[in-house]
């Protein structure tokens, strides 16, 4: 098999290789085998079935960090989590995928943060699983040259509290909590028409984490860079 990327899954999502374990933390390793089908496992088990550097594939996750990295519960953090920067070309697939792929369906000041130059490279990288040099330099060159909302950081940051909230809606929804469900929908709203929520918003989340599951609910997510 192959490790296609790091992104997040539904937290009852079980690990291709323990029957019955669930990747609780919301985070997995897509792994695609020879007929195309994919599993996904935690990084031990995308180490043992896959050959590819896993430091070389993109890692859209970043910005919600568990709470076995030394983070008591969920909120805002400026901090790493400890884990090491991806590659320049991993970095470049990353940015790609969020606004050609992830978040294609977001907005900054009316207009879609799809990009043409970047939806060229996303369908060269999809045709070839791979991107030339010189593709990666200009990517990132744009990913510099962007608004803070439109950073590689800060998108990352979206999609994670995009993650946070569908999950919180989706929880929600279980219960029947027609008040927390309009309060979630509205913040997904906002989120995908201004790249970022405001600390008012982000305050007014926390009462409803609570419906989260305990991983979840004890992660910590990365501050907007906006």
């Amino acid at each position: 098999m192959i490790a296609l990327k790091k992104d997040f899954v539904h937290e009852d999502t079980e690990s291709y290789c323990a029957k019955g374990k669930k990747l609780s933390s919301g985070k997995a390793y897509y792994l695609k085998d020879m007929n195309g089908n994919i599993h996904y496992g935690g990084k031990q088990c995308a180490e043992k079935y896959t050959k590819n550097d896993l430091s070389h594939i993109p890692d859209l996750t970043k910005s919600l960090i568990a709470r076995h990295d030394g983070h008591p519960s969920v909120g805002s953090t400026g901090g790493t989590g400890g884990e090491q920067d991806n590659t320049e070309k991993s970095k470049a697939i990353t940015y790609i995928l969020l606004r050609e792929e992830n978040l294609s369906h977001y907005t900054l000041g009316g207009n879609s943060i799809s990009y043409n130059i970047l939806e060229g490279y996303y369908k060269t990288y999809k045709k070839y699983s791979d991107l030339p040099n010189d593709a990666v330099s200009h990517i990132l060159n744009i990913e510099r040259k962007s608004t803070k909302k439109l950073s590689l950081k800060n998108l990352l940051t979206c999609h994670a509290y995009q993650y946070i909230l569908e999950r919180t809606l989706d929880h929600l929804t279980q219960k029947g909590n027609s008040k927390g469900m309009q309060f979630i929908n509205d913040l997904l709203n906002g989120l995908t028409k201004s790249c970022s929520l405001t600390n008012k918003q982000i305050d007014g989340l926390s009462k409803w984490l609570q419906y989260l599951p305990k991983d979840l609910r004890e992660a910590k997510l990365k501050e907007f860079d906006a």
